[in-house]
């Protein structure tokens, strides 16, 4: 599914129902490599547009992320209905510059099953506190990406055994995430224990496919595909590295092929 940018001249014209608002950066918002830690943009999306981000029916989002948005900019962001029935579009600008698209849109047909569990799948399981929750007890949306960013940076540590520390010190290299593809049957409650799986789907040159999924009970809630990059400052900007050679065996022995 291709996403089109939601363009200046749209986002002013209030005739074709399009909203805007804008957010500066907060020290609370970045990560170690001082870009905002992604799940932070889903907690201002839901901020700023509450009723399509609360997620109260099955829903899909794809979301792409280009630039990323640094301490102290000025985040705006351009939101319409479209570009199909029951969806929601949002374009983040900073400077002037395309930082992320999104588009959400209602599941059409139940989603698949989960990535198959097997001897390389890494698996963790979590409770669901009251501060990972709204009003009505069901967990927000950005707090899922949190588990899954968690599951993932100890993934890296424990499977790969590269924390993310070792990483940037000894190959200078940062995996921002650059594509997210989620589908949300149901978010957790608070009190529930939750099942996090992660697999590897894909091995690029300097790209890695993550499938995480979170379930309660044998029953799949919540799962996406995670493209993450493996980039170094060069020339003062962010460029593509290859995947450090250390971890590539490891990875090999983990890919797995995604259910249907």
């Amino acid at each position: 599914m291709n996403l089109q940018p939601v363009s200046e001249s749209k986002a002013d014209n209030d005739d074709l129902g399009t909203w805007r608002n804008s957010h500066i950066i907060r020290f609370s918002q970045i990560d170690g490599a001082g870009i905002v830690y992604y799940p932070r943009y889903f907690e201002m999306l839901a901020d700023s547009f509450p009723e399509p981000f609360a997620v109260s029916s099955p829903a899909r989002f794809e979301t792409s992320f280009y630039q990323p948005v640094r301490l102290g900019e000025r985040l705006q962001l351009f939101a319409a209905t479209g570009p199909v029935p029951n969806a929601f579009t949002v374009a983040g600008k900073s400077g002037g510059q395309l930082c992320f698209e999104l588009l959400k849109t209602g599941l059409d047909s139940a989603t698949s099953s989960a990535w198959a569990v097997n001897a390389n799948t890494f698996v963790r399981q979590a409770e669901i506190r009251a501060w990972m929750t709204g009003a009505e007890g069901r967990m927000h949306l950005g707090r899922c990406y949190e588990l899954t960013a968690v599951l993932m940076e100890e993934w890296f540590s424990v499977s790969l055994q590269c924390p993310f520390a070792t990483l940037q010190s000894s190959d200078g290299a940062l995996v921002p995430t650059v594509k997210l593809q989620t589908e949300v049957q149901e978010l957790p409650l608070k009190g529930d224990t939750v099942q996090l799986n992660l697999v590897v789907l894909h091995i690029g040159r300097s790209s890695l496919g993550l499938g995480m999924s979170i379930s309660r009970g044998g029953e799949l809630l919540l799962q996406t595909r995670q493209t993450i990059v493996f980039v170094a400052f060069q020339n003062d900007q962010l460029s593509p590295v290859q995947i450090p050679s250390h971890l590539l065996a490891t990875l090999d022995r983990q890919l797995v092929v995604a259910a249907a």
